[in-house]
């Protein structure tokens, strides 16, 4: 039986535990009862899950003697919209959610994103519970209490930093991903490496198989090292005034990439992100401050879990202008000036918070961007 790892982030005003491991369903009751008095739950649940992961969870909560409310919502990033979150709020309203009542969010991070949001915003603020069913997810998204919705001008720009109670990770849940979600969370998994752990990531050079594969002992680990990197950081700074920015490895590319393919399915986040350390690499060889053979290492791992390394690699067009354009909004942007996250080796990463417009241009005339 695998041994079930549990993490804690201590923050200012509020703590809260990371639950990691497997068959985790018939512990939820437990954790749950511990952070509310109600007996009432509110779930927002991504609609795929509706034949496969909610039947476990609605199960063991109502054996518990819980009454459950689900409300179902849309896969994609479509759904961290205005509309959808106006919608959701209604119908929690119409069926009589409570500021003392608690919130889950079960499913990816499309649903923690918007259910954290909610949680944020109604009556002010209501308890909130992360049940991440995506390996990126369970790595990255659920924790730290960034929520936020999407607007024309770019990913996440609408929201706010919303903790949650507790954070329920079950790699069993995975079982239902398709190999392009668990690619996904490769991804953000690899970005943990790259930033701050050079023995975590030669571990997934040896181990990428495994990790594809969905091998317990291995997810377990992965999930932990990296959820216990991002507490680390995240306990330094919450509200991200300084090294929080480090995690955004690659999403300053990733997220303009992402936003240009989002409605035709080309690019998922992960593989955005992917594509962005690719090219945070490559920048930061280009400039100087990080060797060859580091950068090599870097793009051939990234590589080796099946996910894209350039735009190339994807179906669609963009133009470097086009990228630049929605670069522009990007939240790290400050005064004009670009701010990349690059990599002195792996391992070791650094905020560079002046990059021109200019300095980016030529960068992807040496990529062939047209």
């Amino acid at each position: 039986m695998t041994e079930t790892k549990k993490i804690k982030i201590n923050l200012d005003k509020e703590s809260y535990d990371i639950h990691i491991g497997a068959n985790l369903s018939d512990e939820i009751p437990n954790i749950v009862s511990k952070l509310t008095s109600r007996n009432k739950i509110f779930l927002i649940c991504d609609e795929s899950l509706g034949s496969l992961i909610l039947p476990q969870v609605k199960n063991s909560l109502s054996k518990a003697g819980f009454e459950i409310f689900v409300c179902f919502v849309k896969s994609g990033e479509s759904s961290k919209s205005f509309e959808i979150l106006e919608k959701t709020i209604a119908e929690l309203l119409d069926n009589g959610i409570e500021r003392s009542d608690t919130l889950i969010a079960l499913g990816g991070g499309v649903i923690g994103d918007l259910a954290g949001f909610i949680s944020s915003i109604i009556y002010r603020g209501i308890n909130f519970i992360q049940i991440p069913t995506t390996l990126l997810a369970q790595v990255d998204s659920s924790v730290g209490g960034k929520t936020a919705i999407n607007v024309k001008h770019g990913k996440n720009l609408v929201g706010s930093f919303f903790q949650p109670k507790a954070v329920i990770t079950d790699v069993n849940y995975l079982s239902s991903l398709s190999d392009r979600e668990i690619k996904c969370g490769i991804s953000e998994i690899i970005k943990y490496g790259i930033i701050g752990d050079r023995s975590f990531f030669y571990w997934l050079k040896e181990n990428i198989s495994k990790l594809k594969k969905l091998d317990h002992e291995c997810l377990i680990h992965a999930i932990e090292k990296s959820c216990q990197m991002k507490a680390d950081i995240v306990q330094k700074d919450e509200k991200e005034k300084g090294e929080r920015a480090l995690l955004n490895l690659g999403h300053t590319f990733g997220h303009a990439l992402e936003k240009h393919f989002t409605k035709d399915g080309v690019l998922l986040h992960g593989e955005a992100v992917a594509i962005g350390m690719a090219y945070a690499a490559k920048f930061s060889f280009n400039t100087g401050v990080l060797e060859q053979d580091e950068c090599d290492m870097i793009i051939d791992l990234i590589s080796d879990s099946g996910l894209p390394t350039s735009i190339n690699d994807i179906k669609g067009e963009i133009t470097k202008q086009e990228i630049l354009n929605l670069m522009m909004y990007d939240k790290k942007r400050v005064n004009q000036k670009n701010t990349l996250i690059l990599i002195k080796k792996i391992g070791e990463s650094f905020i560079n918070k002046n990059i021109t417009d200019a300095e980016i241009i030529d960068f992807f005339d040496k990529e062939s961007i047209q």
